[in-house]
């Protein structure tokens, strides 16, 4: 028995007419008709008395009728109650840079819900999330550190190793002087390891790219890695599987190899406990995944 089924049923009982049941319904009058046929099909018993000015129900048709008034109203609480849960959850716009991998996405939505939260989640570069912000866009954002000013209030989650991936054929970088006259690919001009990391290098290596090409996302800046088109500074935890045995990595100095991710947030809010939610990512942020290559 479907609840569509038995609330045709009920109206047709209340009406006493099919007709005025589909109007009530705001149904077809056939589609009234075939789902008191599938009741009376499923339970091998006639339902309804059909007479020439309407319907009454059978002996059999008032003890469905007094059990389906009990199973829709049982289904109604059970909607109201599932809706009422929703609209308690705070809802949290997080911000999170793209180079971090999906797993921690998974965990911070997992997580927040055990606290009665809603994550939601934007990805972007650290410099376009910290601008929203500022604009109050977001209630929190991960970003590469080294971006915010004073007025943030911060926190680190995570040091993490940086490395040149390279097409598998690259000869093995052993100097940064190698790197000179290279293309380097990004995955957005404005993401964290290029905007500060990589002017750091050519500064203080006087290091000069041939160009450098924004591709738009990491798998677009991972599968031109693999196809030769440049090379790129990535972080170690941000490489899956698939792509570490499609690319060919290879250690900085240790003045560059370091990128740390911070946490950026507010410190009143009226509709959720933050220091919960900060102790939550700070643990999704210990995952010894990001310890090593590929997940």
């Amino acid at each position: 028995m479907k609840i569509s089924e038995l609330q045709a049923f009920v109206t047709v009982v209340e009406t006493g007419n099919i007709t005025l049941a589909a109007e009530r319904l705001n149904r077809v009058q056939s589609s009234i008709s075939h789902r008191i046929q599938s009741l009376e099909n499923n339970l091998d018993t006639l339902l309804l008395d059909r007479k020439t000015g309407g319907c009454i129900p059978t002996k059999q048709g008032l003890i469905l009728y007094e059990y389906a008034l009990k199973i829709l109203k049982l289904a109604d609480d059970c909607k109201k109650n599932i809706a009422n849960t929703k609209e308690n959850y705070a809802n949290i716009n997080v911000g999170i840079i793209e180079c971090l991998p999906p797993y921690i996405i998974t965990s911070l939505i997992n997580l927040g819900q055990e606290l009665g939260l809603n994550i939601n989640i934007t990805i972007g570069n650290t410099l376009s999330l910290l601008n929203a912000y500022d604009k109050n866009e977001f209630d929190i954002v991960i970003i590469g550190s080294g971006f915010s000013n004073e007025k943030h209030t911060t926190k680190i989650l995570l040091a993490s190793e940086l490395v040149i991936a390279t097409d598998k054929s690259h000869p093995t970088i052993t100097n940064i002087a190698n790197l000179d006259g290279k293309t380097f690919l990004v995955s957005s001009k404005q993401c964290a390891t290029s905007k500060r990391n990589f002017e750091m290098l050519f500064n203080a290596s006087n290091i000069k790219p041939e160009r450098v090409i924004e591709c738009g996302s990491y798998p677009v800046l991972f599968s031109n890695i693999a196809l030769g088109k440049g090379i790129a500074l990535v972080l170690r935890c941000s490489i899956s599987n698939e792509i570490k045995n499609k690319i060919k990595l290879h250690k900085l100095d240790k003045q560059f190899n370091e990128f740390k991710i911070e946490l950026v947030h507010h410190t009143n809010y009226s509709y959720f406990d933050i220091n919960k939610l900060i102790n939550m990512i700070i643990s999704v942020f210990q995952d010894p995944r990001l310890s090593y290559i590929g997940y």
